[in-house]
């Protein structure tokens, strides 16, 4: 009796089970590289394009942070879609070094992988990237999706993409656009097709950088390093001439224009043609990362003519994408982040009245080694170099050969950089091991310990991590990059997010997380995601 009794409750959690929701066909999600909320804030305004639309007719939450320390172009991709913070993907900074191998490596490096455009080549793929993303739980569980990645960069489209992609293609200068040997045993024809064109088009044409006659004029500025003078609001500029050689310098000056982004776009059309996506039977995933605005952020700053007018050409590259999503593909889902934010150039903000500041990493680590060798009597250095001294690591052969107590070199190189005017906090390992990196709170007010918890992995971050003042830059002279990005700060923390689909539009200001959009976007898929960090976020009624 009680079995019968049992049996029809059994039966009715299926019976009134809630239907799967409704997916749409495809859904673009797009990271624009170094597109910090301040970018949006400061710019948007002016903006009548895409950017406008996905602001205006999206979900916009305009307090969106990444709740980790090391804001830098591979972590912040391998946040995006996974849901996790870098200690759990394992995508610590772009380089790190390999204890094991002795010596550093990048976030992509792969030494099986070879290019596919040039089988001589070394190429790149998601070896080091621990975990599964948003595409890994998308094709296990709806049959028949699809999920595809394009960038300029190839640890933005490697790191969007997941574990198991159909398929990740990324710009490698003359050539076009590559993949490696993970990824496939050859080129696609509809890419093969468009690398020619696109060959063809860097010969002969020529290829001039001028301001969009929409576009205001920037600040201009100048700052001096040595001998050398480095100026910005300088447009036009010439990137390629017709008949010039088509050469390294080309690829350096293509990248840090707004050409980059029109033929990531073009490349992402390519792929929309030659692989139907959107006509399956399941939901196609598309990742697109524009990376030209991190190449001219660090070139010529943010507030100069070439951001300004960088901001209004993605804006129409994100227009025309719309438009063509608008015609073709009815119902698309899109998204929009980027992986980190970024400041102005350091020299050119201490001109307006700003205590800003370059740290030098050479004199840096110089008069840190100095220290540690007049402490402990040490004939050779006892930390690794570094040109980017955040992530420092003992020289284990040197501080066991000399017979040195590990903790007392960590003690006091803490001290010292404590010490240090530049220096906002510096923890060791074994403190950072000991921090919990779940989320608290609001992302607004992490403490920098928690931010550099979420940066750092046991086996593969620095025996010491270090955060560093507001308004303080770390790097190489500004005959390079002069601007930069990669700290704890909020301008570097600080990016859009925006969904756009079937949600009525609304302008949200609670603070969220980055770790946030995979998870939502499962939930609104209605998929069960892997372990995350983040949380599915409410998005409102749908229209």
């Amino acid at each position: 009796m009680r079995r019968a009794a049992l049996l029809p409750l059994l039966l009715v959690p299926a019976l009134v089970a809630a239907p799967p929701p409704h997916r749409p066909k495809l859904v673009v999600v797009i990271s624009v590289d170094q597109f910090s909320a301040a970018l949006m804030q400061t710019y948007g305004p002016e903006l009548h394009g895409g950017l406008a639309r996905l602001r205006k007719e999206g979900v916009f939450f305009s307090e969106a942070y990444h709740d980790h320390g090391f804001t830098e172009t591979g972590p912040g991709h391998s946040v995006l879609l996974s849901g996790r913070f870098p200690a759990h993907t394992g995508i610590v900074e772009n380089v790190w070094m390999d204890r094991a191998l002795g010596h550093r490596v990048y976030c992509v490096e792969d030494p099986a992988a070879k290019a596919l455009h040039a089988p001589e080549q070394a190429s790149a793929s998601n070896l080091r990237f621990l975990g599964d993303a948003l595409g890994d739980w998308l094709q296990a569980q709806v049959p028949g999706s699809r999920v595809f990645a394009v960038s300029g960069k190839d640890r933005a489209a490697i790191l969007m993409a997941g574990r198991k992609p159909t398929g990740a293609f990324w710009f490698t200068g003359s050539a076009g656009f590559t993949s490696s040997t993970v990824y496939g045993t050859r080129l696609p024809q509809w890419l093969v097709r468009y690398d020619q064109e696109l060959s063809d088009r860097i010969a002969t044409d020529n290829w001039l950088w001028s301001k969009d006659p929409a576009t205001p004029e920037g600040r201009k500025a100048e700052w001096t390093y040595g001998a050398q003078t480095m100026r910005n609001g300088a447009l036009p500029r010439l990137i390629q001439g017709a008949g010039m050689p088509v050469d390294k310098g080309f690829e350096v000056r293509f990248r840090k224009s707004p050409f980059l982004d029109a033929v990531t776009l073009e490349a992402a059309e390519a792929l929309l043609d030659g692989e139907k996506l959107g006509q399956g039977p399941g939901t196609d995933l598309l990742a697109l990362s524009f990376s030209a605005t991190d190449y001219i952020g660090h070139s010529y700053g943010s507030l100069g003519t070439e951001m300004r007018d960088q901001m209004h050409r993605l804006d129409q590259v994100l227009g025309r994408l719309l438009a063509r999503l608008d015609r073709e593909y009815p119902g698309a889902w899109v998204v929009l982040s980027a992986d980190h934010g970024g400041l102005d150039v350091p020299e050119a903000l201490a001109d307006q009245g700003f205590p800003a500041r370059r740290l030098l990493a050479e004199p840096f680590m110089g008069a840190l080694q100095a220290d540690l060798r007049a402490a402990f009597k040490a004939d050779h250095d006892l930390v690794l170099p570094s040109t980017e001294p955040n992530s420092l690591y003992l020289d284990e052969t040197v501080v066991k050969a000399m017979g040195l107590d590990r903790r007392a070199v960590l003690a006091h190189l803490q001290a010292w950089l404590r010490a240090r005017p530049e220096v906002a906090d510096a923890f060791t390992s074994e403190e950072l091991q000991a921090t919990d990196p779940t989320v608290q709170g609001s992302p607004r007010d992490s403490s920098l310990r928690a931010l550099l918890r979420r940066s750092f992995h046991p086996d593969r971050s620095g025996d010491i991590l270090i955060a560093v003042k507001p308004l303080v830059v770390i790097g190489t002279p500004p005959t390079d990059y002069p601007a930069n990005h990669g700290t704890p700060n909020g301008y570097d923390r600080r990016v859009p997010l925006i969904f756009w689909g079937p949600w009525k539009a609304a302008e949200r200001r609670e603070p969220v997380r980055t770790v946030d959009l995979a998870p939502t976007l499962a939930h609104e898929l209605g998929l069960r995601p892997g372990a995350v960090d983040g949380k599915a976020l409410d998005l409102g009624p749908r229209k």
